[in-house]
C-alpha cells in the first residue's frame, strides 16, 4: 500500500518546520537583546556608582567585564575612569593601569575620538602635552566627534598658554553640547578660558549666569579677576568693593583690591586694604605684599619690617 502524501500536507508540514525555526530564531534573537539589554543596564550602574564616588565597588567586576570580553570598550573606559579615581588615593600607584585599559580601548577602536581623547587626557595628567595634543587632533579629525573631545582640548591647550586656540575650542564645545549652559562647573572652565584668551565679554557673561544660580561671592571674585585679567582695573575694583562692602574682613578682596589700587598708583588706598587684611589673617604673603606697598611709598623701614614680620612666619 502506497501512502501518498498531497502537495497541500507537504506545503503544511513545509510551513509548520519553518514556524517552529522562526519561532526559535525569534527567541533566540530575544535572548540576545535581553542579554544586550541587561548587559546595558548594568553598565549603567557601574557608570552611576564610579561617578558616585565609589570605584573601589566597580573595579572587580569591570576587571572581570574586561577579562570575559577584551573587545568591551565602555568596560575598558570605564575601568580607565576607576583606576584614575582610585589613583588620587593611592600615591599615583594607578596611572600605569588608568593608560593600560584607555590604550586597550584604543586598540580596539583606533579611530573612536571617545577612546583618542581618553588617553590624551591621561598623557595631560603626566605632562606630556606634546602626544595628548596629537591623540586630539586625530579626534577632532574624525567624522563623528565625542563632544567633550572639544572640551578635552580646550582645556589642555588654555594650560599650554594657547589661549586663542582654546577659546575657538570652546566655543566648538559650546555649540555641540548647549545643555552644558546649565552645569556650574562646565560654564566657569568656558569663563576662565574666555578669560585668558582676553575674551573678557564672553567671560563676564558666563560669571554672570553663574551667579544667577548660585549667587556667592566666590563668583564674584572670580569676575574681578577677569576683568583684570583683561586690563579693566576699575571695574574689578568695583566688583571687590561690592564684596568688601557686604564683608569687611574677607582678606581675599582686600589683597586683591589692594593689589590694584597699587597697580593705578592709590598706594594709600592700597595700605589701607593691606592693614584690614592682616589684621584679619597675618600671612607671609600679605606682609611681603604690603612690603611692596611701603617700598612704592618710599618706606623702607616698614618695608623691611613687613619682610622680617614674613620671614618670622616661616
Amino acid at each position: 500500500m502506497k501512502i501518498r502524501i498531497s502537495r497541500a500536507a507537504t506545503l503544511c508540514v513545509g510551513v509548520a518546520f519553518l514556524s517552529v525555526f522562526s519561532s526559535f530564531t525569534l527567541s533566540l534573537d530575544a535572548l540576545a537583546r535581553r542579554h544586550h539589554d541587561v548587559g546595558a543596564l548594568r553598565m549603567r550602574e557601574l557608570r552611576r556608582m564610579v561617578h558616585a564616588g565609589r570605584a573601589q565597588e566597580a573595579i572587580y567586576e569591570l576587571e572581570s567585564m574586561t577579562r570575559k570580553n577584551p573587545k568591551d570598550v565602555e568596560a575598558w573606559l570605564l575601568l580607565s575612569r576607576v583606576y584614575i579615581d582610585m589613583d588620587e588615593t593611592n600615591n599615583g600607584n594607578m596611572m600605569g593601569k588608568a593608560i593600560a585599559a584607555a590604550k586597550s580601548a584604543l586598540s580596539v577602536r583606533p579611530n573612536n575620538s571617545t577612546c583618542l581623547k581618553a588617553l590624551a587626557e591621561l598623557y595631560a595628567r603626566q605632562g606630556r602635552f606634546k602626544e595628548a595634543i596629537a591623540l586630539l587632533d586625530k579626534a577632532v579629525a574624525q567624522k563623528n566627534v565625542d563632544p567633550f573631545t572639544y572640551k578635552a582640548y580646550a582645556l589642555i591647550l588654555s594650560e599650554n598658554k594657547r589661549d586663542k586656540e582654546a577659546a575657538r575650542y570652546w566655543d566648538k564645545f559650546a555649540v555641540a553640547m548647549p545643555n552644558a549652559e546649565s552645569s556650574l562647573r562646565h560654564l566657569d572652565c568656558g569663563a576662565l578660558i574666555y578669560a585668558r584668551a582676553g575674551e573678557t565679554d564672553k567671560a563676564v557673561a558666563l560669571y554672570d549666569k553663574i551667579y544667577q544660580m548660585e549667587p556667592l561671592d566666590s563668583w564674584l571674585m572670580k569676575k574681578a579677576e577677569a576683568y583684570e585679567m583683561g586690563g579693566r582695573n576699575n571695574l574689578a575694583i568695583d566688583l571687590y568693593s561690592k564684596i568688601i562692602k557686604g564683608q569687611a574682613d574677607d582678606e581675599l578682596a582686600l589683597s586683591a583690591r589692594a593689589k590694584l589700587y597699587s597697580k593705578i598708583g592709590k598706594n594709600k588706598e592700597a595700605l589701607a586694604d593691606m592693614n584690614a587684611a592682616i589684621k584679619e589673617l597675618p600671612t607671609t604673603k600679605l606682609y611681603l605684599q604690603r612690603a611692596g606697598i611701603y617700598e612704592k611709598m618710599g618706606n623702607a623701614a616698614m618695608a623691611k619690617k613687613d619682610r622680617e614680620r614674613a620671614n618670622s612666619q616661616n
